[in-house]
């Protein structure tokens, strides 16, 4: 039978990954119900408001089938009201009679309640199946959930003495196409990308995720400016909101922001890494020396080696000639796998 849960749950694992992205700031979850050792229905959480990988797999099947089956689900089922109703409730309401799941959730709404509410109802309940594959899908909604602030990871292409623009503002390219291709990957799990006023006025970015089936993905704009209109999917972060790193994540809390991406410029990633904000680093080198130019950073509150805040090097990576550091802050507890 474990190697059942594994196999079954594996299989909930893949319907989750297909919402990778698009459920921020909930969960991406999967679901397999198993009859008989036959599987009846598959189902997935594709997008925030919409029914979640339980209640999804359980419409898709037939009432008579729902007897007496088994419910996978990747994430502990939700037993509260909040876009759509409990999952606790079509659950009990189906007929099923065992649900087994990998990732317990840490929603004060959820944790030990959910399990409880479905033992009550004559549900059998096993927890914890490749528990540590299925948290892996969800360390943002994790972090997001324990520590009530977005996931921060900051990407930067620079030479190797830290230069990411000539003195013109020239930043084009300075990695190569592939090391863009991993950016790319970044910006479908995360549901915001933060730009200075300047950056996002001269190099006119687009923001937006490039790989097939993410085309139309919502990416909200982070724009640190002064002077920049707000548009639809934008949000200005000027000197009020900047002032300390409290009301920007109030104001990220407020819009459901639940990661960042910081793609410069200069001013943004001094920013970001004065206020002890940044969570990860891609830093993506070019193998030359720039001399005068745009440094990644420009802080001035270090006068001593001591007060230096050092990053765990998690990889390093060649990328046709780019050399990729991955950094982490060293107290980290959710890391985010590509």
């Amino acid at each position: 039978m474990t190697l059942n849960h594994t196999y079954y749950m594996s299989l909930a694992i893949l319907e989750a990954q297909k919402g990778l992205g698009f459920t921020n700031p909930n969960p991406a979850v999967g679901a397999v119900i198993v009859k008989d050792g036959i599987i009846i229905s598959t189902g997935f959480h594709a997008k925030a408001g919409e029914d979640h990988a339980e209640r999804d797999a359980i419409k898709k099947a037939s009432p008579e089938k729902l007897q007496g089956a088994t419910l996978y689900s990747t994430l502990q089922p939700c037993c509260h009201h909040g876009k759509t109703p409990p999952c606790t409730d079509i659950i009990i309401q189906s007929g099923i009679k065992t649900v087994i799941y990998g990732s317990s959730d840490i929603d004060e709404r959820v944790k030990d309640i959910s399990d409880q509410i479905l033992l009550s109802n004559g549900i059998e309940v096993i927890s914890g199946i490749l528990k540590n594959e299925c948290d892996q899908i969800n360390t943002i909604y994790f972090f997001n959930k324990q520590y009530k602030r977005p996931f921060i990871i900051m990407k930067a292409a620079m030479t190797l003495d830290g230069k990411i623009a000539t003195q013109s503002n020239d930043s084009k390219w300075i990695s190569n196409e592939k090391s863009r291709a991993i950016v790319q990957k970044i910006r479908s799990r995360i549901n915001a990308i933060a730009v200075g006023g300047k950056t996002f006025q001269i190099d006119k970015p687009r923001l937006n995720c490039r790989l097939p089936g993410y085309e139309h993905k919502t990416i909200h704009k982070i724009v640190f400016s002064n002077t920049a209109e707000q548009l639809s999917n934008e949000i200005i972060i000027n000197n009020e909101l900047s002032n300390s790193s409290e009301t920007f994540l109030q104001k990220c809390n407020e819009n459901s922001i639940d990661s960042i991406l910081v793609e410069g410029g200069s001013g943004v990633y001094t920013w970001f890494l004065e206020n002890n904000l940044v969570d990860q680093l891609y830093l993506f080198y070019k193998p030359s020396f720039m001399g005068k130019g745009i440094n990644i950073c420009n802080t001035t509150t270090n006068e001593a080696i001591g007060q230096l805040n050092e990053f765990l090097i998690k990889d390093s990576q060649v990328i046709d000639n780019n050399l990729l550091l991955i950094l982490e802050r060293r107290d980290l507890k959710y890391s985010l796998e590509l």
